[in-house]
């Protein structure tokens, strides 16, 4: 099988195996002014782009979760949360989890480091809500949903593409089946992002299809239902602008 198809192939069996993890965690359970509060105690492992800007925020936004501490490698980002959130910090995920004892982690970190970081986190008695991708590779996902299964922890890749207004809209079109049998779906995306960061390198888990294509493969499965296993898959992948060796351009057709 050719590269190219394997990898799409992965994405393809990577998103089956997120639709078998279960959404719903435990709660934190306070009592404040004789009232039942319930918080899950919350902590952000890795302070990136992704980490810093959106989960952060909305976390401290949501009235159910309580952020109780961050991990990163970068000491000034970690003063920077202690200075905005007034949230310790840490360097090392475990220490973190040993002090705060978080109910949830959600790990935001480079690609490659998923794997290691969700199976430790479930293991030390954590459920974990895991950026997208789900991991590197497709052994690292089967540990993943193993280590899962095996602690009985729970697990939520991150697909905000299904909560966007258009793809609420669209499924609700399909739900009442107001144009009849879909025979084609067409998703162009085009941005010009020149990354010079892990995310342009593959043993990183860099690239266009990684990091896009996790998004919308996602999200045309989600829409049109993923209940049959695609009898191909063709994909092109290109190196145009990326400042590293990462793929910048891709082209899929998945036939079912």
């Amino acid at each position: 099988m050719h590269p190219c198809t394997r990898l799409g192939a992965f994405f393809m069996k990577t998103l089956f195996i997120s639709r078998n993890v279960c959404y719903t965690f435990p709660r934190a359970t306070n009592s404040y002014d004789n009232k039942e509060i319930y918080m899950l105690r919350t902590a952000v492992i890795g302070l990136g782009r992704i980490g810093w800007s959106y989960h952060v925020p909305q976390i401290v936004a949501h009235e159910k979760l309580s952020l109780c501490a961050v991990v990163d490698t970068s000491t000034d980002r970690l003063a920077e949360a202690k200075e905005k959130y007034g949230v310790e910090g840490y360097t090392d995920m475990m220490e973190m989890i040993s002090a705060a004892k978080p109910n949830l982690v959600v790990i935001c970190t480079p690609t490659h480091l998923h794997a290691a970081q969700s199976i430790a986190a479930m293991e030390a008695g954590v459920d974990v809500f895991l950026d997208k991708p789900m991991a590197k590779d497709l052994s690292e996902c089967h540990a993943i949903q193993e280590a899962m299964e095996r602690t009985g922890r729970k697990l939520m890749v991150y697909q905000p593409h299904r909560v966007m207004p258009e793809t609420v809209a669209l499924k609700a079109v399909l739900a009442e089946n107001l144009i009849g049998d879909v025979y084609m779906y067409k998703r162009y995306v085009s941005n010009y992002v020149r990354r010079n960061d892990w995310q342009a390198m593959l043993k990183y888990g860099g690239g266009m299809l990684n990091n896009y294509g996790a998004h919308y493969i996602d999200q045309a499965l989600y829409l049109l239902g993923s209940d049959e296993e695609a009898e191909n898959i063709h994909c092109i992948r290109y190196r145009m602008a990326s400042l590293g060796d990462a793929d910048d351009v891709v082209k899929i057709v998945i036939e079912t």
